[in-house]
């Protein structure tokens, strides 16, 4: 499937991703969507779930191959410092438009399936439920984000990370392990500024009180 990138989002095939403030968010990170069916959507975090919560609830989908010769430079550097993960790296590295395609960087892909998020918000993450039924239409939770990594990263979470990732807290933040192959246990530690771009979720049916998460939606860059 084809790919954009651009100041505001990350299209992948048919869904836009959003990158506003993507360098302040990470999975499972909760706030209030400004500008909501603007070009410039993109929500300020109030919160975020405890990393522990993501465990068994956060899993890696796949790899996505960009050719960088395509992406504007002032495009791609315009909102915040990019950083990507390298195998065998023990923390994110710093990079820009020159340094994507030397590097020959990738994506990646980690998210919370829909019936794991409505769970975790209604067994473990109160604070978030609560911010989500006081502020209303507007509340959203980061489900889906995309990271870049090198391509032999890329190529070892394709090998090995179909059996699952492990979550572990790190402090405040949330570490990711993949375990396998010759290349052994590769982790990745989501603190600020990891994300490159993501999805959001919104509650769309609250029990009578909101006391209870019915059903939640998807949100893509674009959509209200």
């Amino acid at each position: 499937m084809g790919t954009k990138i651009t100041t505001h989002y990350f299209e992948y095939g048919v869904n836009k991703y959003f990158r506003g403030n993507a360098h302040l968010l990470e999975a499972a990170h909760f706030g209030e969507k400004k500008d909501p069916i603007g070009a410039k959507a993109f929500v300020e975090p109030a919160g975020k779930v405890k990393p522990e919560h993501l465990d068994g609830r956060l899993k890696f989908n796949g790899r996505v191959k960009i050719d960088w010769n395509t992406v504007s430079k002032s495009e791609l550097e315009a909102d915040a410092d990019l950083h990507f993960f390298g195998l065998g790296k023990s923390g994110a590295l710093s990079f820009g438009h020159a340094e994507a395609k030397s590097a020959k960087l990738e994506l990646i892909n980690l998210s919370i399936d829909e019936l794991k998020l409505k769970a975790m918000l209604n067994t473990d993450a109160n604070v978030a439920r609560k911010f989500m039924a006081d502020e209303g239409s507007d509340a959203r939770i980061v489900s889906e984000v995309w990271i870049v990594v090198d391509a032999d990263l890329a190529e070892h979470f394709v090998t090995s990370g179909a059996g699952g990732v492990g979550v572990e807290a790190l402090g405040s933040t949330a570490k990711i392990s993949v375990s396998g192959g010759t290349r052994g246990t590769q982790t990745l530690t989501l603190s600020p500024g990891s994300t490159f771009a993501y999805k959001l979720h919104k509650v769309s049916e609250w029990s009578k009180g909101k006391t209870k998460v019915e059903a939640v939606e998807a949100d893509y860059k674009g959509m209200s």
